[in-house]
C-alpha cells in the first residue's frame, strides 16, 4: 500500500529535519527530533582525551568490482547559501573547468588581502618558506629550494626558448614573499633578497631542439645556485629546503583511477591574476602524467597563470606529520617531493584551466638512470652539472656546500 507523505511544518527557529527535504516535504519516514531537556547540553563535558572513537559495526561490502561512475548524474547539482549572513569562509573551489581543483591563498591571520598584522605567518613557516618569488630582468617567476642553496624554476625564466647564449639577468630569490598592499618590508622579504651565483639550463632548451612543440617541452626547468648572504649564510640553513622525486614518484595506476597514472599534487606560485601576484597561492587536485607532442608532461586543473611559472608541483604536501598509532601507516612513496615545475597553461582566466609541467624524469635528452648522487633524469643531470661546476671563490658548488 502506498503511504501518504506527511507535511513537515517547521518554523524558522524550530528544529531541522535530519535528512534532505524538498519544497518543505519531508521523507515519510524521517522523524523530527526535539531536545526536550535543553539543560542537558550544558552539563559538564567529559575529558576529550579520554573519549574513544566510534566505529561502524556494519561489515564493509565487497569492493573488488567497484569502478568509477562515468555517466552523468540524473539530478541537477546545486548549492545552498545563507543570504544576508556574513561568512569568513573564502570561495576557493573550482570544479567546472574539466579537472577539479581547489585554489587558495597561503595566508594566515588576517584574511584580508591588505592585512598586515599576521597575514604572512603561514608563508614564513616551513615548508612554505622554501618557496618564493624569483625576480630578474624580464619580470618574475616562482622558484623553490631543492638543495641547501639551489633553487629549481622553469627554463623559460632563465631565457627564451632557442635563444642560444642570450639569457635574462639579475636573478634574485625572495623566499616566503608576501607583498599585499600595506605589507611591511619584513613581510615583503622576510628572509631578505638573495642573489644568484650560478645556473644550469638544458642545452636543448637554449638551442631550441628540446623534444615537444610550442610550449610543451620535455625540459622546461633550470637550477640556480643562490649566493651566500653578507653573514656568510646559506639560505637553506635559514628556510630549509625540499626533496624532489622523478620517474612517476608517488603516482599510482589502478582501477580506482581509471588505470591512469595519478597523484594528489599541490602546486604553488605567485600568479599575476590572483592578488596581483603579491601573495603565494596554493592549488590542490589530481594530477596525471601525459604526453603532449612527444613531451612528457604533468597535467593538472589549475588557475595559477603567468607569474606561477617555475613554481613547484609537490606530492604528499603537508606541513606537519601526525603521530601514528594502532598500525596506521603513511603508505608507500610518501615523501614530500617536487616532481615538476609549472611550465605552461591557459592565460585566459575564463577558459578551461589546465596547467602543465615538464616532468622530472628520464627522457630523450636525459636518458641516464644515474647522474652521480643526484638521481635520475633531467633534474638530476642539471643538479649534477651545477654542483660539479666551478663556484666563485674556488672549488665547486658541491665542495663549497651549496648542494648539501
Amino acid at each position: 500500500m502506498k503511504r501518504s507523505k506527511k507535511v513537515a511544518c517547521v518554523e524558522a527557529t524550530a528544529v531541522v529535519a535530519l535528512s534532505l527535504a524538498s519544497a518543505n516535504i519531508a521523507h515519510a519516514d524521517d522523524e523530527v527530533i526535539v531536545n526536550t531537556n535543553p539543560a542537558e547540553s550544558r552539563a559538564a563535558m567529559a575529558d576529550l582525551s579520554s573519549l574513544k572513537p566510534v566505529v561502524n559495526v556494519l561489515l564493509p561490502p565487497d569492493t573488488s568490482t567497484i569502478v568509477p561512475n562515468t555517466g552523468p548524474e540524473p539530478y541537477a547539482a546545486g548549492v545552498n547559501t545563507q543570504s544576508g549572513i556574513v561568512s569568513n569562509a573564502q570561495t576557493r573551489a573550482y570544479g567546472d573547468f574539466g579537472i577539479p581543483y581547489t585554489t587558495g591563498r597561503v595566508q594566515d591571520g588576517n584574511q584580508s588581502a591588505s592585512g598586515t598584522t599576521s597575514a604572512n605567518f603561514l608563508s614564513t613557516t616551513y615548508p612554505y618558506r622554501a618557496i618564493g618569488k624569483l625576480t630578474f630582468s624580464a619580470g618574475y617567476c616562482t622558484a623553490s629550494l631543492v638543495r641547501r642553496s639551489v633553487i629549481v624554476t622553469a627554463a623559460h625564466c632563465v631565457q627564451a626558448f632557442g635563444s642560444g647564449s642570450s639569457l635574462y639577468s639579475g636573478w634574485q630569490f625572495i623566499p616566503g614573499h608576501y607583498g599585499a598592499s600595506g605589507a611591511t618590508a619584513a613581510q615583503i622579504a622576510p628572509y631578505g633578497r638573495w642573489t644568484w651565483a650560478g645556473l644550469v639550463r638544458p642545452s636543448a632548451w637554449a638551442n631550441g631542439t628540446d623534444t615537444g612543440s610550442g610550449s610543451a617541452r620535455n625540459n622546461d626547468l633550470a637550477v640556480i645556485a643562490i649566493a651566500k648572504n653578507a653573514s656568510n649564510q646559506f639560505i637553506g640553513d635559514i628556510t630549509g629546503y625540499l626533496n624532489y622525486g622523478y620517474n612517476n614518484y608517488s603516482f599510482i595506476s589502478s582501477s580506482k583511477t581509471g588505470n591512469l597514472q595519478t597523484a594528489a599534487v599541490t602546486t604553488f606560485g605567485y600568479p599575476a591574476l590572483l592578488d596581483a601576484g603579491a601573495i603565494m597561492q596554493r592549488t590542490d587536485g589530481p594530477t596525471y602524467t601525459t604526453t603532449v607532442s612527444g613531451a612528457s608532461q604533468l597535467w593538472q586543473g589549475s588557475n595559477l597563470t603567468g607569474g606561477a611559472s617555475g613554481g613547484p608541483w609537490i606530492v604528499n604536501f603537508r606541513a606537519r606529520d601526525a603521530a601514528l598509532s594502532g598500525g596506521a601507516a603513511v603508505g608507500n612513496s610518501s615523501t614530500l617531493a617536487i616532481v615538476g615545475v609549472t611550465s605552461w597553461g591557459s592565460a585566459d582566466p575564463n577558459a578551461s584551466k589546465d596547467n602543465y609541467a615538464s616532468q622530472f624524469r628520464q627522457n630523450t635528452q636525459y636518458p641516464n638512470a644515474s647522474y652521480g648522487s643526484y638521481g635520475s633524469g633531467n633534474i638530476a643531470s642539471l643538479l649534477n652539472s651545477l654542483c660539479s661546476g666551478a663556484a666563485p671563490g674556488g672549488g665547486t658548488f658541491a665542495s663549497q656546500g651549496y648542494c648539501n
